[in-house]
């Protein structure tokens, strides 16, 4: 396991980002739709598709935009470490907000972790928390900054959040993969 670069992140996510700009656009998009119609959800499967699609698109292979969709291939494992991730993340913030921002990271790296392949949710939050916690401080920092990115577009009348959320999932990604030890992405995700 290894700590996570917020300059590593952020230049490989625009890197990704400006080789195919419209997708990523439009699958954040889906992504918030079916997020918000679901109540939320839906956000751990489709995040997990679209962190499996990034990988994809990071080794060259050709995307398209329903490859969000394959994260529901894993329903179970993706929904139960995104929803344990979520309540943990959101005691954090009751708990006078700075355990939540401590751990900012940790839904993200346990959804990487069923997307890299991991069937048991439960287990993907397990390690995602002992990866997490090991890498404190770079997974804090990393987690705020892009954080912050994904949030400046908002202060362009809301439009610039086309442009910056993607930038933050991706960067989320690479964070992820930097945390969980940047191993290559296995068969699971190979598959179309």
């Amino acid at each position: 396991m290894a700590a996570a670069s917020v300059g590593a992140c952020l230049s490989g996510a625009w890197d990704l980002f400006k080789k195919d700009v419209v997708t990523h656009v439009v699958v954040c998009l889906a992504v918030a739709i079916v997020s918000s119609i679901s109540a939320g959800l839906l956000a751990g499967p489709m995040l997990v598709g679209y962190l499996r699609m990034i990988a994809r698109a990071e080794r060259g292979e050709t995307v398209q935009i329903t490859d969000v969709f394959r994260g529901f291939d894993d329903f179970v494992p993706a929904f139960v470490a995104g929803l344990i991730s979520l309540l943990v993340l959101s005691v954090g913030f009751m708990l006078c907000f700075i355990p939540g921002l401590l751990v900012m990271a940790l839904p993200t790296v346990a959804l990487f972790i069923v997307a890299q392949g991991e069937r048991d949710g439960v287990a993907a939050f397990n390690r995602a928390w002992k990866v997490v916690t090991q890498n404190l401080g770079s997974a804090f920092w990393c987690a705020l900054v892009l954080g912050i990115v994904g949030g400046v577009g908002s202060l362009a009348c809301g439009v610039g959040v086309f442009l910056t959320v993607p930038l933050a999932v991706i960067g989320s990604y690479y964070m992820a993969r930097q945390l969980v030890g940047d191993v290559p992405a296995p068969i699971a995700i190979e598959q179309a």
